[in-house]
């Protein structure tokens, strides 16, 4: 019940009053007093599977769950030193801040918050992210007071590779157009020098031409022995003729007597 009321009650830090530090002690209770109620056989009977919720097992899921979802374990590690480093920086940042005005904040106080930046950088290398829950909100509480608040985070904006780098975008449409124009051109070009390396198969003679060219090579006088046969057939027509000319010249046809 008093890590419940630890943990709600920092919610929201409250200056040096944060989760992980503030609520160690009633976890570190709270935890010791779960694993003592399950050692004892005869009182875990009486919270384990006696209703449908497990009420007790199930809180105390919940609660070591949003322990370990801070990372808070990660604060404490040799003895304490992390969290104890990082929040002596922090109070050095916050000291050279409270005593130095505003308009030499930025160049006298920047040891200290580099220093401070890069511990956090270290702890997050190390620890591939996980970093405790306090060590967090004091960065990020930092970081907000030095580039927001205080204006000291002021990049200065290199106009020449702003320019350079416009040109680049502006020019690369320009430049994949004529690109592509120019292999376009030279892919056509080769495939116009290999129909002009075809071009005497192309010129070859059609169908219909050979057809024509037969027919006007075909002899117009008919074969010999055509020209024989009929020369045979003339020639007995005429004989013929001549056999029938000599019976009907001068011989008058011999007349039958009538046998009574």
């Amino acid at each position: 019940m008093k890590f419940v009321f630890c943990t709600t009650s920092h919610a929201i830090p409250d200056g040096d009053k944060r989760f992980c530090g503030s609520c160690k002690l009633q976890h570190d209770n709270m935890t010791a007093a779960y694993d003592l109620l399950m050692k004892n056989e005869m009182c875990s009977n009486l919270y384990k599977d006696a209703d449908r919720m497990n009420v007790v097992i199930t809180t105390n899921q919940l609660l070591v769950g949003l322990w370990d979802r801070a990372s808070c374990d990660n604060c404490f590690k040799f003895d304490g030193q992390v969290l104890k480093n990082f929040t002596d920086l922090n109070d050095e940042f916050r000291k050279c801040k409270n005593f130095t005005s505003d308009n030499d904040v930025c160049t006298k106080c920047k040891p200290e918050y580099i220093d401070m930046n890069d511990f956090y950088l270290d702890l997050d290398k190390n620890n591939n992210g996980h970093i405790c829950f306090d060590i967090q909100d004091m960065m990020n509480r930092t970081r907000v007071l030095w580039s927001k608040e205080l204006k000291c985070c002021q990049r200065v904006v290199n106009m020449t590779v702003f320019l350079a780098s416009v040109g680049v975008v502006a020019l690369l449409p320009l430049l994949l157009f004529y690109s592509g124009a120019i292999v376009l051109t030279k892919r056509r070009e080769s495939h116009h020098g290999l129909l002009n390396e075809q071009e005497p198969d192309l010129d070859a003679p059609s169908t219909s031409q050979l057809i024509t060219a037969a027919i006007l090579s075909t002899p117009s006088e008919p074969p010999a022995f055509v020209v024989q046969a009929q020369t045979k057939k003339v020639s007995s027509l005429v004989s013929l003729t001549d056999d029938s000319s000599d019976l009907s010249s001068d011989d008058e046809p011999v007349i039958k007597p009538k046998i009574n």
